[in-house]
């Protein structure tokens, strides 16, 4: 699968910046970010009890036909996406690095079948330098998270994360 450029929809438009807009790569269905979405954020550590009162919120959503947006990149982000997907629910997920234009997208197993049924997309807004997830990637990843969704959901932020301010800022 090749990703291709994402035009953002109208209500999306003027939250996003400029370049970061022009920038918005991916593949799967874009109509995705047309929806209401659900922003999903947590930090890498999370007690069990947190881990188990997101994942029970988990049916709820994909019954609703919530459309969740997250990097899907902390442990209890990862095991949501998993339980969404099992459940025929909707996603977009948003990498902390570059999608290569010329170069195929190899979606995990359980993506496949969702790409294929358009009920996820794949997404990056990184510059073409950034080919692994770093720090400060991953920390503008979930900047555009929180922009593009209607509604915030963070289970666990640790006080001493970036997350905490980033969340306060809300843009990117």
């Amino acid at each position: 699968m090749k990703p291709v450029p994402i035009q953002l929809p109208p209500h999306l438009a003027p939250r996003i910046a400029a370049d970061i807009a022009a920038r918005l790569i991916g593949i799967g269905n874009p109509a995705l970010l047309a929806e209401p979405l659900l922003g999903l954020i947590a930090s890498r550590q999370c007690p069990g009890h947190v881990f188990i009162e997101t994942l029970e919120r988990v049916p709820q959503w994909a019954k609703a036909g919530r459309v969740l947006v997250s990097g899907f990149h902390s442990p209890l982000e990862q095991q949501v996406l998993r339980s969404l997907l099992r459940r025929q629910g909707r996603a977009v997920k948003v990498l902390a690095r570059h999608l290569l234009p010329d170069r195929d997208y190899r979606p995990a197993a359980e993506e496949r079948e969702p790409l294929a049924q358009g009920r996820l997309l794949i997404v990056s807004a990184s510059p073409a330098t950034e080919t692994r997830t770093t720090r400060a990637s991953a920390l503008a990843r979930n900047g555009l998270v929180l922009v593009l969704a209607r509604e915030h959901w963070a289970p666990r932020i640790a006080p001493e994360s970036p997350l905490t301010a980033l969340r306060a800022d809300d843009v990117v």
